[in-house]
């Protein structure tokens, strides 16, 4: 997940960094500049020859321009910044929200930022679409990158029709091409809701809103100690810690694990803003088989979270954003 990440920051910087927006268009020019922030996690798992990227990332670049006057000189300038709070694969089939700031609200910098808003944008959703496609074909400068990172994949001994490896890793002569792989016994989730952070708690601890969106008897104890029962028994738990509305601590488990096998389950929620509440979910201890000898656990955990659970909770309480 680091190499993949890591790539993707560099990979975004040959995307966007130093992007011409406008050049003399009416007087005005207008560039990205560096890329200034690339944070969250990204990684794509192979599973029986398929590719599933999942990825969960913040951006921010620089931008400058001027304003020149008749004769081409150069009268006034303005920067700002380009913030892409949420590019993340439950979202890879719309355009990402990105927001456009300037230093100074002067009038060169209000013209200069309504190019980067009418203009910017489109150069910025170019960039995060080719990057998405990259992701689903095996990671990004992967065999669907832009002719630049084929030509330097290619000159470090490999084809651009096969190419799986991230940019850095191209570039070294030796490296081998490579997959990424992740810890089977872990499973992290993160998403966002339109909602307070009381919905998506209570959505998770109290019983008869369990039973609205798993549409199966529930059954929960939300105090330290206590019982909790999802999917008609199917899962299991104990609650290990509560701090309403923020954190969550489970002891969970699957019916079909061996007996007194069981992983720990940390879910924190945070409303960042009113109506705009982040969950990240932490499930360590998974087994690597079930009692059956199955060895579908992580694939099973991983899926029931994002789609039994937290879709449904989206979809049934209209908490999508």
């Amino acid at each position: 997940a680091d190499a993949t990440a890591r790539a993707s920051q560099e990979r975004y910087g040959e995307l966007l960094g130093g992007k011409v927006v406008c050049e003399d268009e009416g007087g005005l020019s207008v560039k990205l500049t560096k890329l200034t922030k690339c944070s969250g996690e990204a990684f794509v798992n192979i599973r029986k020859g398929k590719m599933i990227p999942s990825y969960e990332l913040e951006l921010r670049f620089g931008w400058e321009g001027t304003v020149k006057d008749g004769n081409g000189n150069v009268i006034a300038s303005a920067s700002g910044a380009v913030h892409l709070p949420y590019v993340a694969e439950e979202n890879s089939d719309e355009d990402p929200e990105v927001k456009v700031s300037v230093s100074k609200e002067d009038a060169a910098g209000g013209r200069l930022k309504e190019v980067m808003l009418s203009k910017g944008r489109k150069v910025v959703y170019v960039a995060v679409a080719q990057w998405v496609k990259e992701m689903a074909a095996g990671g990004p400068g992967g065999k669907d990158a832009a002719p630049k990172a084929a030509v330097t994949a290619a000159t470090a001994g490999s084809k651009p029709d096969s190419v799986k490896a991230t940019v850095t890793e191209a570039v070294k002569p030796a490296a081998p091409l490579r997959s990424w792989e992740i810890d089977r016994r872990k499973v992290t989730f993160k998403s966002r809701f339109y909602c307070r952070a009381e919905d998506i708690y209570e959505a998770l601890t109290d019983a008869r809103r369990m039973m609205g969106y798993t549409m199966a008897p529930a059954e929960s104890a939300p105090t330290q100690g206590g019982a909790f029962m999802m999917f008609g028994g199917s899962v299991t738990g104990t609650y290990e810690e509560l701090a309403p509305p923020n954190k969550i601590v489970q002891q969970w488990r699957f019916s079909s694990w061996e007996e007194g096998v069981s992983s720990k389950v940390v879910i924190t929620i945070e409303e960042k803003e009113p109506g705009d509440t982040h969950v990240r979910l932490e499930q360590t201890g998974l087994p690597e088989a079930d009692k059956f000898g199955n060895e579908d656990v992580y694939d099973n955990t991983q899926r029931g979270w994002k789609e039994n659970v937290f879709g449904r909770i989206r979809s049934v309480f209209g908490y999508g954003i």
